[in-house]
């Protein structure tokens, strides 16, 4: 692997510091169980810190599974699923921002899966209005299931507030237990999940539940650290990623000393903080360099990591969010030697909200991102001499031209405004916006529901929301 950021003797620093965290620092594991195990196996207790020496760590790491990091010239752009995971919607006909309802659910599930840029799906509105089941986490995992052939990549996550009776465990487990149902697969896994430890340095009970489960059901597990600078992490960038390092490290022996051979893998949405409004910053030059530092250490240590992009701290669509979602779609492809960027389209506000617009919008920029790091596949057309010659005489290509050259070679966008200026609408009725709805309208129209077994239909049936039964 290739570290276009970071030194190797930055990297190797990064790593010393997070090892040395974890034997004289220690980090907090909110679970009884969890600190049961640790002692177990040699590690210190102090009330609820963790302390782990250099040598259980060394012994733990090398029990899980080997990654071997292979990079290659087919740099991609990739639609995670949309959103991420968003407790509000941006009306984007009146301007109001709004909390997301079951409805708005629906709509997002039948926008991705009429897309081929989607290869997974989340659900990406948390806690929606209208989600009256018993159980709403296993409902969010019903209507997913009803709405989706994709596979369930998660962001949300039991918790006790979610789950019937506040049991995480039971709904945790009935989760994959439904989608193994549903999918017709017990062999490999099902889903996967993403689990944010709580900072600083330190693993919630919550988080520790759904780790739990993930390795006893073989998932796919992902820990996702969420630091932000002078608020739960470090003020500095650097020592934001030595927290995250070594509280992912912290995971990871957890996992393997539960359940040895365990995969893991490590993402990260650790940004800077703006101290004026106390809120996170994920479009800024600093949130791209504490993910690719992330990134190339976890890459350089052997340690399995994704980068994601495509996100706006933006509230509105405009310049801003464009410009935020290019900037950390576009710019990790030339800070590092990635090949592979994980994105939600339709991202706003910093992970707290979302718009169905600008979703349309995000699917152009991953469209053309694609076009310019994959190529065009161009070649020299054959007859182009004697089209040159002809057009001394015709002073134009519109009648000896090939049609199907241009349309193979050029792509205009449906989406994007190309018609020069306009001043007569307003920012709510741009051409841009009206051509987003149109697409939105025509796509949902399109959506036909998976097909499902009339055993599966009933098994769903139990968990749905009301208003999506039947």
């Amino acid at each position: 692997m290739i570290s276009k950021l970071l030194k190797k003797e930055i990297i190797e620093s990064i790593y010393e510091s997070a090892t040395d965290i974890l034997s004289t620092t220690g980090i907090e594991f909110d679970m009884e169980s969890a600190r049961e195990l640790f002692k177990k196996n040699g590690a210190g207790i102090d009330g609820k810190k963790v302390y782990i020496s250099p040598f259980l760590l060394e012994k733990s790491l090398g029990l899980m599974p080997q990654y071997i990091h292979e990079s290659t010239d087919n740099k991609k752009v990739v639609a995670g699923s949309p959103f991420s995971n968003s407790p509000m919607v941006l009306d984007d006909r009146t301007g109001d921002v709004r909390n997301g309802t079951v409805e708005d659910a629906v709509k997002m599930y039948q926008l991705a899966e009429t897309s081929e840029l989607y290869e997974s799906v989340n659900p990406g509105i948390v806690d929606p209005e209208g989600n009256d089941s018993e159980d709403k986490f296993i409902a969010q995992i019903a209507m997913l299931l009803k709405y989706s052939d994709k596979f369930p990549s998660l962001g949300l996550r039991a918790t006790p507030s979610n789950t019937k009776n506040g049991n995480v465990y039971a709904s945790a487990r009935k989760a994959i237990e439904l989608i193994k149902e549903i999918k017709e697969e017990d062999k490999k896994a099902v889903m996967g999940q993403g689990i944010c430890p709580m900072a600083p340095l330190s693993y919630d009970e919550e988080s520790l539940i759904n780790l739990t489960v993930l390795a006893e059901e073989n998932q796919d597990i992902t820990i996702s650290p969420c630091t932000l600078s002078f608020m739960t992490g470090p003020e500095s960038l650097m020592g934001i990623v030595i927290h995250d390092v070594a509280i992912c490290l912290a995971g990871a022996v957890y996992l393997q000393l539960l359940k040895p051979e365990t995969s893991v893998a490590f993402t990260n949405f650790s940004t800077m903080t703006d101290m004026r409004t106390m809120q996170p910053v994920y479009a800024s030059p600093e949130y791209l360099h504490v993910q690719i530092m992330f990134y190339e250490v976890c890459q350089y240590f052997g340690m399995n990591s994704v980068l994601c992009g495509c996100l706006a701290d933006a509230a509105r669509n405009d310049y801003q969010a464009g410009f935020e979602s290019c900037l950390t779609t576009i710019a990790p492809f030339f800070m590092t030697d990635v090949d592979r960027l994980w994105c939600y389209p339709g991202h706003m506000a910093a992970f707290s909200g979302g718009s169905f617009d600008k979703m349309i919008f995000d699917e152009e920029l991953l469209i053309n991102c694609n076009r310019v790091l994959q190529g065009m596949n161009l070649s020299i057309d054959p007859l182009l001499k004697e089209k040159l010659e002809k057009a001394h005489e015709t002073k134009s290509f519109l009648t000896i031209g090939d049609v199907n050259i241009y349309r193979k070679e050029q792509r205009i966008s449906k989406i994007f405004d190309k018609r020069g200026l306009n001043s007569n609408s307003s920012s709510l009725e741009s051409p841009i916006h009206l051509n987003a709805r149109k697409e939105i309208d025509r796509r949902c129209a399109e959506y036909i529901l998976p097909e499902r077994s009339k055993r599966q239909k009933a098994l769903l049936q139990k968990y749905l929301p009301s208003q999506c039964k039947y």
